[in-house]
């Protein structure tokens, strides 16, 4: 059960870099929650598959582009760990970043229903209640 998480983040990340919403959403389970610190100024929390949506048009707002290059991934069981770089341009200020990016997917029933994202790895491992030491990476 755990490699098909592994794999639904995988298609989760692939369908964001290739800016297909509705494949995107199709990750997402229909009771999804999702936790997202890029989408605005302040993090924010949608809900739903309409919510995630949602989030994808606020993060048009906030980005000329966007792109996520994962790094390594950890399966945990229920729940998906991945660090990675996000690397884009700033719509208001034009700026390019490349921020480090880490992200939590809790899965039920073969979709993502929990999801988290951060840009601070430790704070992700926290959440998890897991050690550096602890973690045994995929590749991605």
């Amino acid at each position: 059960m755990s490699a098909a998480n592994v794999e639904l983040q995988r298609r989760w990340l692939a369908a964001f870099n290739a800016r297909d919403v509705e494949a995107f959403v199709a990750c997402c389970h229909p009771d999804v929650e999702y936790h997202s610190v890029f989408a605005a100024v302040d993090r924010a929390v949608y809900s739903s598959q309409d919510g995630v949506r949602q989030w994808w048009r606020d993060v048009d707002d906030a980005w000329d582009e966007i792109r996520i290059q994962d790094e390594v991934l950890f399966d945990l069981g229920e729940h998906v760990l991945v660090y990675a770089v996000l690397r884009g341009r700033g719509r208001q200020s034009g700026a390019d970043v490349a921020l480090p990016y880490a992200s939590v997917a809790t899965v039920r029933d073969g979709l993502a229903v929990y999801f988290k994202t951060y840009t601070d790895q430790a704070e992700a491992r926290r959440d998890l209640g897991v050690t550096e030491d602890e973690l045994e990476p995929i590749a991605p």
